[in-house]
């Protein structure tokens, strides 16, 4: 892989992880149409970890409010009763909550959901994820982590480990279950990504030997994580403002689009590399 093909994966990494028309996809649908890993392989499981890395590094610094709320608000509820009155406090239990489903549908399921790192699987599960999206609440009245119940964690929870399916938005079935849940927008996505600060690590660290192992360039994988950071980023910033402006939707016929072109070019034979 050299270190363009990097980047653009890069690219889609970090534009697709927090827009709500899953990354994971159109990694998938990238290495199908352009070939990075060559003819009939899977993308290798290091680039979806040195993916993850920058976009995990995107959320601590555009949510470090949030973060250093939740980590504060926890060692302070640890530290005395005072302190488990705190919205940081609440926050951090919602977050662990709610990553408990998560994590055990992503053990449990690992190599269901790797074995489904294919265009055809992908392309129908994009059609799901753009119906969701399109009968999601545009927003809802709860706007603090004490307006959420641990209901609603744990449901938000269970969408995740669910989106762990290529093709199935992770973003997307988060917020789309915390709006249908009654949050407002901000609060929906909030939630979403700290979740997803959880899940990321987690994968990271069970991810390492994946990236000790890898047959990739140690400045195509950095290349990966930088390109994958800016537009992790730029994407965050993006998707707030489209919340606030109740347009969550709107990412619905791209997927639709994206979709019924892979399932025709898959039913035609188009040899799109190799």
């Amino acid at each position: 892989m050299s270190v363009f093909e990097a980047i653009v994966l890069g690219v889609v990494q970090g534009l697709t992880e927090f827009l709500p028309v899953s990354s994971s996809g159109h990694l998938v649908l990238a290495n199908y149409y352009f070939g990075f890993s060559g003819p009939g392989e899977s993308l290798a499981l290091a680039v979806d970890i040195a993916t993850n890395t920058g976009t995990l590094l995107a959320v601590l610094i555009y949510l470090r409010r949030d973060v250093a709320m939740a980590l504060g608000g926890f060692f302070a509820g640890v530290a005395g009763a005072a302190g488990r009155r705190t919205d940081g406090w609440r926050l951090a239990l919602l977050v662990l909550a709610g990553s408990v489903p998560t994590a055990i549908i992503g053990l449990l399921l690992k190599e269901v959901f790797h074995s489904l790192n294919r265009p055809l699987p992908v392309a129908l599960a994009l059609i799901v994820t753009g119906l969701v999206l399109w009968f999601t609440p545009r927003s809802g009245t709860k706007k603090s982590p004490h307006d959420l119940t641990f209901r609603d964690a744990l449901i938000t929870g269970v969408a995740q480990g669910v989106a762990v399916t290529p093709g199935i938005s992770r973003s997307g079935m988060t917020i789309a279950t915390m709006l249908g849940r009654g949050a407002e927008g901000a609060l929906a996505a909030r939630f979403s990504f700290l979740l997803y600060l959880v899940a990321s690590l987690g994968v990271a660290l069970l991810g390492v030997s994946e990236v000790r192992g890898a047959q990739i360039p140690l400045a195509a994988l950095a290349a990966m994580t930088v390109a994958s950071f800016v537009t992790g980023y730029l994407a965050l910033a993006w998707l707030f403002r489209l919340l606030r402006m109740g347009r969550f939707r709107m990412f619905a016929p791209y997927l639709w689009v994206i979709a019924v072109l892979t399932l025709v070019s898959l039913a035609v034979g188009i040899p799109w590399h190799g």
